[in-house]
C-alpha cells in the first residue's frame, strides 16, 4: 500500500503575517496609549484668554509667562543647591510652538507649547557679555521671552535704558541668567552664552516647569508689560 505524505501547513503570506503583527502591537501598546491619553487630558488650570506669541512686538503676554514661570520655580532650586541668586531669564520666541488657549489649561497644553526636552542651564556671565546679550536683544527686536530685566530701545534698536533687577548693570560683576540648553549651544546665533565662565545643568525640562507652573495657579490672567518696550 502507498502511504500519501503528510499535507504541511499552508505558510501564512507575507501581508497577512505583516497584518498579525501589527495588531499584536496594537494590543500590547493599547493600555500605554489609553493611560498617556488620560494623563494628558489632566486638568491643571484655566486661562481667562487666549495668547499667542505675535500679540507683541517685544514682549508678549505667552513669553513673559513662560519666562517668569522659568525664574519662579528655578530661583529656589538654586538658591538651596549652589547658594545663587538668579538674576535674569532668556528663552526664544521661537520655541513658543503653540498659542495658550483660553479655558482650561491640560497637561496637554504644555506638550502643544513646549514639545522639545529642553533642560535648564545656568549660565554665569560677566555684565560685560550681558551687553552682548541686550545687543542682540536690541537689534533682533523679537519678542524673547525675558524676566529680570527692564530694556528700553528706539525703534532704530539703539539701547536707551537698561536695569536687572532694578539695578544698573555692572560691567564686572557675575550674573546667573537661566536659559535651556539649546540656546546655550549657540541655538539662535545666541553665541554670547559661550563666553559664560561657569554653568551649571539642571535636570528640570522648561515643559516640566510650565506643567508645575500651571498646577500651581488656579486661574492664568496673562499680560504684556513694559519689560522690553519702544521708547522714544
Amino acid at each position: 500500500m502507498i502511504r500519501r505524505p503528510p499535507r504541511s501547513t499552508p505558510k501564512p503570506s507575507s501581508a497577512a503575517s505583516d497584518v498579525y503583527k501589527r495588531q499584536e502591537i496594537n494590543d500590547f501598546i493599547k493600555p500605554y496609549k489609553k493611560n498617556l491619553k488620560s494623563s494628558m487630558n489632566e486638568f491643571l488650570c484655566y486661562s481667562t484668554g487666549t495668547h499667542e506669541k505675535s500679540d507683541g512686538e517685544l514682549n508678549t503676554a505667552i513669553g513673559n509667562m513662560m519666562a517668569d514661570a522659568v525664574f519662579e520655580f528655578i530661583s529656589p532650586i538654586i538658591k538651596q543647591q549652589y547658594n545663587l541668586n538668579l538674576d535674569i531669564v532668556l528663552l526664544n520666541h521661537g520655541g513658543i510652538r503653540a498659542p495658550l488657549p483660553k479655558g482650561p489649561i491640560l497637561k496637554e497644553t504644555a506638550f502643544n507649547i513646549m514639545p522639545f526636552e529642553n533642560k535648564v542651564i545656568i549660565a554665569q556671565m560677566r555684565g560685560s557679555v550681558i551687553l552682548d546679550m541686550i545687543n542682540y536683544l536690541s537689534s533682533s527686536k523679537i519678542a524673547h521671552p525675558i524676566s529680570g530685566m527692564k530694556i528700553q530701545i528706539s525703534r532704530k534698536g539703539v539701547l536707551k535704558k537698561l536695569s536687572i533687577q532694578g539695578q544698573t548693570i555692572e560691567r564686572n560683576k557675575i550674573y546667573n541668567v537661566a536659559t535651556n540648553d539649546y540656546l546655550f549651544n549657540g541655538g539662535d546665533r545666541m553665541d554670547f552664552f559661550k563666553r559664560s565662565d561657569t554653568f551649571y545643568k539642571l535636570n528640570y525640562k522648561i515643559r516640566s516647569i510650565l506643567i508645575d507652573y500651571f498646577t500651581s495657579k488656579d486661574t492664568l490672567k496673562l499680560k504684556r508689560d513694559s519689560r522690553f518696550e519702544y521708547i522714544k
